[in-house]
């Protein structure tokens, strides 16, 4: 997942995603039992579990329980393959000898950042980031409104004579609305004024819940008829919604501060395609 980045802000990005959504089934699997004989060599449900993670992504939306036989199939076909290979003797190849020793590396890199950030996500540190981010937002008044939007002034201000004669606005808004909307009855959600064009936000924010606009809006969308259906004031999402964006902010900052001291401890040396020592890249350089 990690190759051939070259900024360690990228690097880091990669080693995140790859530690934070991959190999958490790993962790689920506390008893190793056995699934499979093949030879004589045991297949075992930590190797399910680990070719279920293999799998493409529109595989790995189905339930690896409701994938068993075929998992068992494909761990068989592979143990097959790779002892009739042995048998060939490819194990003695260099370039085996070469993807095998790369493919180590790999593993031992993941699996260590694996370890070091299950230690350091705690719930103790994420809720601290979690107290300090939320210091930061500050609260803002929030609307939720419908509109109905018309091609002129003349069409809503007909909209505006059937409200007045008790018509349904989220009704009229299906039947009339041209924008997205409409087919929702007109609904927006909860917004704040920065969210809405000056015009559209200065009239519906003037109103206070079930009240409508008695007068067009006009924006550079068209004619508007706004009401509004509740005001509240905004804080800060919940942790629960928080906590893998924090998850992922305090491990690329673990992950960069920690590669940059190994990278202070460590001697390293680069060389061009023609076998120059090379300087160290700008992101890395050393004063």
């Amino acid at each position: 997942m990690i190759r051939g980045l070259a900024r360690a802000g990228a690097l880091a990005g990669a080693i995140i995603i790859s530690t934070l959504d991959a190999g958490a089934s790993l962790a689920q699997a506390e008893e190793d039992n056995l699934v499979a004989m093949v030879n004589g060599e045991a297949i075992r449900t930590s190797d399910m579990t680990m070719f279920y993670d293999s799998l493409p992504a529109q595989y790995r939306q189905v339930p690896m329980e409701s994938l068993y036989a075929q998992l068992i199939e494909g761990l068989v076909e592979t143990r097959l393959l790779a002892q009739a290979a042995r048998e060939a003797g490819l194990m003695d190849d260099i370039s085996v000898k070469q993807r095998i020793a790369f493919v180590t590396v790999d593993v031992l890199q993941q699996t260590y950042l694996d370890q070091l950030l299950e230690a350091e996500l705690t719930d103790q540190r994420l809720r601290a980031a979690y107290e300090e981010m939320a210091a930061t937002i500050e609260p803002e008044d929030e609307i939720s409104a419908r509109h109905i939007l018309l091609a002129d002034e003349d069409a809503a201000k007909a909209v505006i004579v059937e409200l007045d004669g008790g018509g349904d606005f989220a009704t009229l808004a299906k039947e009339r609305s041209t924008g997205p909307s409409g087919p929702g009855g007109g609904d927006l959600g909860y917004f704040t004024k920065q969210q809405m064009v000056a015009p559209f936000a200065a009239a519906a924010f003037a109103l206070d819940p079930g009240e409508y606009t008695k007068q067009p809006v006009k924006t550079q969308f068209g004619w508007h008829v706004i009401k509004v259906e509740d005001r509240r004031v905004s804080g800060p999402p919940s942790f629960e919604a928080s906590q893998a964006e924090l998850s992922r902010d305090i491990a690329k900052e673990f992950v960069l501060d920690f590669m940059a001291k190994l990278r202070d401890a460590a001697e390293i040396s680069r060389y061009d395609p023609q076998g120059n020592e090379m300087d160290p890249p700008p992101s890395v350089a050393t004063e």
